[in-house]
């Protein structure tokens, strides 16, 4: 009989077996060279060059490593001793949002760790330094750690995803990472068997490329699709270019993970959340196969919801705008036109898939896609790693649980106490997963005392100048109600600044807010009087609202100060047409040698000006110089040689000074130019007659009859 072999033999003798034959294939791969691979290379984009964003240097306590010089652009400006001793080393990681912007690391959601996590954890010695780069995206954030790697890391906190369009760039095929590569894990990444697999997983790759393609070679620092004066109109719709950044996207969170690892550190990813309330898109586009009728119907239906709203017949608006919905899905504008007014009618639920739509339809994607959020957690769950879930409880600190200027500056940019609330998500986080101990006394309380303390040492001039800067950029962009917002804050932290009042100015200019511009522009050249451009605007709105005098004075200082040739010729010829409106007010109320003088200087200003040359002959000729006024009306007929009034202005002004027969041809001129010059008020002969000059007429009548 034979004998039955144990069922748990047979397991350990099968697990023995495996494990003996993956030993026997580490040792032949070690044999013939093959090392472990403890985090993936990027095959997908290059760089042109790199530089560390760390240098070490000599410190008062020992060698110390420093933000270098030629990265303090993009980054703050941080330092941390080369050897940590028993400190617990977190590095934040990611875009402009870790880097603080508008602001500084000061209240960055990492700042705001810095502070926290000692009262969280006083049983740790906690060391946290920024490393977010203003634009960085998830590929080039990859690359800082594999830097940061090496200066003895126990945990990052990676925050990424608003920046994944800036760069151009393109991707020879649609990027699929394996699930066995995507969530195999750190351990298995140790191991020369991992690094073999890893190669016939891997699309073949030449010379970093995929498919045989080469990768895009960036520059070494950021060179964003925005930077220069094009701005959104860089971009353009491209739904297979969006995909293939989605899956990079993915791959590069993959890869930070396993670079956290490779150093023995936790990685916490976080994912990206935004202003969808109240942050309009950057740039719409029509859906393809729009035909002209439907695009004709979908303007009508935009304008009439428009005119429906200002009416205040929101219903009727709404009807009007989802209907232009309907016919294009894909724009943008419309989208968030329709969440806004949802919104208003009380529907939110409805009103956050429209605004999602918004975001997700905005051709020039500065916010993480929807997507995105899902993707972080994709990749938190398949490396099994904390996640901190911004996009979730953004919605829950929210007003109707979609997130607004309540808890962002702009369109991607926390505000301070939004900063704060996410650090103490992290330190939950952190704590959930044993990495923070939490002391018996972190409590509400404490948090808050930590807030007043961090707030009351802030720089209200700087983060005034941090607010203004922000609102420059939106403004840029065409976001002038954000723009406006933003300047109105930045004034009530420093309104003793001068540029800061004009930008305040500026922004309720540009959206028709004119009577609060003139406050603004007045208080800004109360603050500095050599401000040129305040000048110019003030004087440009007390212009149009009749206020003549101030306004030519402020020209004057404009143009006096004027710190560049356009600033100069703008100004002049502002100038120009305000005194052309005072001389012809003066005309009008009889002040002849006043209205002279004013309509002398506009005309030096702009001697060819048509206008400015007929007022001037008019006033000439009723101050007796008819010489000088027929000159003046000579010289505007070169600018408008067709004009039958000029022309008949002109024989008045020759028959005065005596040329009758240049008269005669003149007004001969302007009855074939337009007959109707015989029905003018100032018709040669009318005022010839009116100023009793009847002989001159008739002699004038005589040259014309021959």
């Amino acid at each position: 009989m034979a004998r039955v072999i144990p069922i748990w033999r047979k397991i350990g003798l099968s697990l023995a077996v495996t494990v003996g034959f993956f030993v026997l294939l580490e040792a032949v791969l070690a044999l013939i060279g093959v090392r472990p691979v403890l985090y993936a290379e990027d095959p997908y984009v290059g760089f042109s060059g790199t530089s560390p964003l760390f240098v070490e240097r000599p410190g008062s306590d020992g060698a110390e490593m420093v933000t270098a010089g030629n990265k303090r652009t993009l980054f703050n400006e941080q330092s941390f001793p080369v050897d940590k001793g028993d400190a617990v080393r977190v590095f934040c990681v990611g875009g402009s949002t870790t880097y603080g912007r508008p602001y500084d690391d000061t209240t960055s959601f990492c700042g705001w760790l810095r502070e926290l996590l000692p009262v969280a954890d006083p049983g740790h010695r906690w060391e946290v330094v920024n490393a977010g780069g203003v634009s960085y995206a998830s590929y080039r954030v990859a690359v800082l750690m594999e830097e940061l790697a090496n200066y003895e890391p126990d945990l990052f906190v990676v925050y990424s995803g608003h920046n994944e369009f800036l760069e151009r760039r393109t991707y020879p095929q649609i990027i699929a990472m394996p699930p066995a590569l995507r969530g195999f894990g750190s351990l298995a990444a140790r191991t020369r068997t991992w690094a073999a697999l890893a190669s016939v997983l891997r699309p073949k790759t030449e010379n970093s490329g995929v498919g045989g393609a080469r990768p895009s070679v960036l520059d070494a620092e950021v060179k964003t699709m925005l930077d220069g004066a094009v701005g959104p109109s860089a971009y353009t719709r491209d739904d297979s270019l969006k995909e293939k950044i989605l899956q990079h996207f993915r791959f590069n969170l993959a890869r930070m993970v396993d670079i956290g690892a490779s150093a023995g550190a936790t990685t916490v990813l976080v994912t990206p959340a935004s202003n969808l309330r109240d942050s309009r898109p950057f740039k719409s586009e029509h859906r393809e196969g729009l035909d002209p009728a439907e695009l004709a119907r979908f303007q009508a239906l935009v304008e009439e919801g428009a005119e429906a709203h200002r009416e205040g017949r929101l219903a009727d608006s709404l009807t009007a705008v989802e209907s232009a919905a309907a016919i294009d899905p894909r724009h943008a504008q419309v989208a968030f036109l329709e969440g806004s007014l949802l919104g208003e009618a009380g529907r939110w639920g409805e009103a956050r898939v429209a605004f999602e739509r918004a975001r997700d339809e905005d051709v020039c994607p500065l916010r993480a896609l929807g997507p995105m959020a899902g993707i972080v957690r994709d990749v938190a769950a398949e490396r099994d790693v904390p996640l901190v879930d911004f996009a979730a409880l953004a919605d829950q600190w929210s007003d109707h649980g979609i997130p607004g200027d309540d808890l962002f500056l702009d369109h991607v940019h926390p505000t301070i106490a939004t900063n704060r609330k996410l650090a103490v998500a992290i330190i939950g986080e952190l704590a959930r997963r044993g990495l923070v101990h939490l002391d018996s006394a972190w409590r509400e309380d404490r948090i808050a005392e930590v807030g007043r303390r961090v707030e009351s040492g802030l720089d209200s001039h700087a983060h005034a100048i941090a607010l203004m800067n922000l609102s420059k950029v939106l403004g840029w962009a065409g976001k002038m109600g954000e723009s406006y917002r933003l300047a109105q804050q930045a004034v009530e932290l420093d309104p003793n600044d001068s540029m800061i009042q004009y930008n305040a100015g500026l922004t309720a200019h540009l959206i028709g807010r004119k009577d609060e511009a003139v406050p603004h522009y007045r208080r800004a050249v109360e603050l500095q009087p050599d401000a040129d451009e305040p000048h110019g605007n003030l004087g440009v709105l007390l212009e149009e609202s009749g206020h003549l005098d101030e306004a030519i004075f402020h020209f004057r200082q404009a143009i006096k100060f004027a710190r560049t040739p356009e600033t100069t010729r703008r100004n002049s010829l502002n100038l120009a047409k305000a005194l052309l409106r005072q001389g012809y007010v003066a005309y009008s109320q009889g002040r002849l040698d006043e209205a002279l003088e004013h309509l002398t200087e506009a005309n030096g200003i702009t001697p060819s000006d048509p206008e400015i040359l007929s007022r001037l002959g008019i006033a000439q000729l009723a101050a007796g110089r008819a010489g000088q006024a027929a000159d003046s009306f000579e010289t505007a007929l070169k600018a408008r040689p067709d004009s039958a009034a000029l022309t008949n202005r002109l024989a008045l002004a020759l028959a005065l000074d005596g040329q009758v027969d240049a008269s005669a041809k003149a007004y001969a001129r302007a009855l074939a130019l337009d007959p109707g010059v015989a029905d003018l008020p100032d018709n040669l002969f009318r005022v010839l007659g009116n100023m009793g000059k009847n002989e001159l007429a008739a002699q004038v009548r005589q040259r014309l009859e021959r």
